[in-house]
């Protein structure tokens, strides 16, 4: 099929209706030799030559959508038609939709409907309020990114502008400007990891035998204990060890074996929620006295 392509000669005119629309007719009229001068200016070059580049860039961006979707058909009237939706060019639309530039309009679609399965207002019921408002902001983001990508006008509009905004910041040396935005691929990742771990088998209790002096079951007091745990790295994906130190209050009084939980802060596993501790107290033998139900003799 054929792409639209744009001549430089009338590019910058081209890109004043695009982002103007009709107060891009409302110019100051000027002189013959006044308008050589101005076209000549450094500050035109420039203009004219990020323009170039940008529209050489968005033609190339036109080519590989019509190769991944034959029905695409770019216009030049796209750039004069009214926009389905005030986008915001420094937010990537298609991070929010967890999508590729040159997404199909099928593909935009079907992202919209996946994604309001879980962040649609109707879809949180049993969730806390702080969840709701979260969501809510998440699925205003997935419906202002479909408003955009959805309509081809709109769509190529933003495309443009995002394209011109990134030329234009190359050319002097800058970094475009992007808003930090719900990225789609990474919520998805983390429900995928959340469902896993939700399928895990139930944690397991594992005893740790711990000593200490006599006193402490009758007046109360602190014990440390260090123990090295295996603990899953996430980026190196094998377990490593891990040095824990956990710090016990002995309750004056209290009965022997005395024993505390510190639930799935033990080994981690694959197949089941990581171990729970559970630490029993026994005394020292003492060599001078032994304990009669509340007192030292």
């Amino acid at each position: 099929m054929s792409v639209t392509t744009y001549d430089s000669s009338f590019s910058f005119k081209q890109n004043q209706v695009a982002r103007l629309g009709d107060r891009a007719q409302d110019r100051v009229t000027m002189t013959a030799q006044d308008r050589v001068k101005f076209e000549q200016s450094p500050f035109m070059q420039k203009m004219k030559e990020i323009d170039d580049q940008c529209w050489r860039k968005f033609s190339d961006r036109d080519k590989k959508r019509a190769q991944k979707d034959p029905s695409f058909r770019p216009r030049d009237e796209d750039f004069e038609a009214p926009k389905a939706h005030k986008y915001d060019k420094n937010v990537n639309y298609y991070k929010v939709l967890g999508l590729d530039e040159y997404a199909t309009n099928d593909e935009v679609k079907k992202s919209y409907r996946k994604l309001s399965l879980t962040y649609h207002p109707d879809k949180l019921s049993g969730k806390t309020q702080e969840e709701k408002d979260e969501a809510a902001q998440i699925f205003m983001e997935i419906k202002n990114a479909y408003k955009t990508l959805s309509d081809e006008p709109t769509r190529r509009q933003y495309d443009f502008d995002r394209e011109r905004d990134y030329v234009s910041h190359e050319a002097h040396g800058k970094k475009p400007n992007e808003k930090a935005s719900f990225d789609a691929v990474q919520a998805l990742l983390k429900m995928a990891e959340k469902a896993k771990e939700n399928k895990k088998l139930p944690s397991e209790i594992v005893k740790v035998p711990v000593q200490c002096r006599l006193e402490k079951f009758v007046y109360g007091g602190h014990k440390s204990v260090k123990r090295v745990r295996q603990k899953k790295d996430k980026e190196m994906d094998e377990y490593v060890d891990e040095l824990r130190l956990f710090r016990i209050d002995v309750p004056p009084l209290c009965e022997m074996p005395f024993h505390v939980d510190f639930r799935r802060q033990g080994d981690q596993h694959d197949e089941r929620e990581p171990d729970t501790l559970r630490f029993f107290f026994t005394a020292k033998s003492h060599p001078a006295v032994d304990r009669v139900g509340n007192d030292l003799r």
